[in-house]
Order: structure tokens, then C-alpha cells, then sequence
């Protein structure tokens, strides 16, 4: 019986939702898109065709949302975005190649401990690489950089081992993030 009254009220609910966007009020996604002091920002990307169905509204051809439209001109919170713009830097796929193994631990916290410690010591010595520190079972791992050759890989293997703070340091083939410029 409960279940029934609940299932009745979601029904009516959403019919008085309905009714309300029809006489010229918000709709849902237009209420919880509004920008609220202290909170976050939710931004639906949806088919226009969609809200035409619920809402009656005639789908808006050839131009961005209002959303859209108001996250690009506003700006976004960089913690939000990628770090490399996608829209400047070309299409990112992964694909196989190199690159520079620093650490490999056990499973343990000590192991994970010093892992996160060379990722720190790498971006010391080597602030234009990207770190990525990570636990691929059964051990913690430190690699350093996205070569899509192995002589790439070695070029910065060498200067590491130059450095004396890296003697375990190992060129490695696995995965690599790479951008592909049309």
C-alpha cells in the first residue's frame, strides 16, 4: 500500500512539474542549473529534442544552451577541467608506448608511502613530465612521462640516472595517453 501512495504522489508530482513548465515557468533542469551561492554548479548537456518532449518547448536548432553558453563565457573551475584543454590540444586517445619506470613497491604502505614520494622527487627534477603513481596489483608503481618511442623514453632515462637519485630507473612499455593533431 505504501508503495502505491508513493508511486501516486511521483506521478502526480511529475504531472504538476509538467503543468508548470507549460504555463511559462522554469522547468526542473532550468531549476537546478541555477547558479546557488556556497553550492556547486550542476550543467546538463542534453538533446534539445528532450526537453521539447517534456516540456513542449520547440527544440533550439544551431546554436549552443544556455548553459553551455553561460559556462564558457563565465569560465569554469579549473579543478573541473582537464589540465590541457581539449578544444586546443587535438583529440587525447591511448595507445602503446614508453615509459620511465622509477619505483616499483610492494603492497604494502610503506611501498605506497615511497612510491608518492619519487612521483614528488620526479616532479622536482622534472616538472614538464607528468607523474603517474598508482597501485597495479600486486605492487605500487612510479612512472614518469608519455613517449611513443623507446629512444624518447631512454633520452629522459638518462638524465635521471644522471641525476644519482634514480638508480632504479627503467624504461617500460605499457599504455600511453597521446594527443593526435588533426
Amino acid at each position: 500500500m505504501k508503495r502505491l501512495v508513493l508511486i501516486l504522489f511521483v506521478i502526480v508530482s511529475c504531472q504538476l512539474s509538467i503543468v508548470n513548465c507549460a504555463i511559462g515557468q522554469e522547468t526542473f533542469t532550468e531549476r537546478i542549473q541555477q547558479s546557488v551561492e556556497g553550492q556547486g554548479t550542476v550543467v546538463l548537456h542534453h538533446d534539445a529534442e528532450i526537453e521539447a518532449s517534456l516540456y513542449g518547448k520547440k527544440p533550439v536548432t544551431g546554436s549552443v544552451s544556455k548553459s553551455v553558453a553561460q559556462t564558457i563565457s563565465e569560465g569554469v573551475d579549473s579543478m573541473s577541467m582537464p589540465s590541457d584543454s581539449l578544444l586546443n590540444s587535438g583529440k587525447r586517445i591511448r595507445m602503446t608506448g614508453y615509459r620511465v619506470q622509477v619505483y616499483a613497491g610492494g603492497n604494502s604502505r610503506d611501498a605506497k608511502r615511497r612510491a608518492y614520494q619519487m612521483e614528488s622527487l620526479v616532479k622536482t627534477f622534472f616538472p614538464e613530465h607528468r607523474v603517474y603513481t598508482r597501485f597495479v596489483s600486486p605492487r605500487w608503481i612510479c612512472h614518469v612521462g608519455d613517449f611513443r618511442t623507446r629512444d624518447e623514453a631512454i633520452e629522459l632515462l638518462q638524465e635521471m640516472l644522471k641525476t644519482g637519485r634514480f638508480p632504479e630507473a627503467i624504461t617500460v612499455k605499457c599504455k600511453i595517453n597521446a594527443v593526435m593533431y588533426e
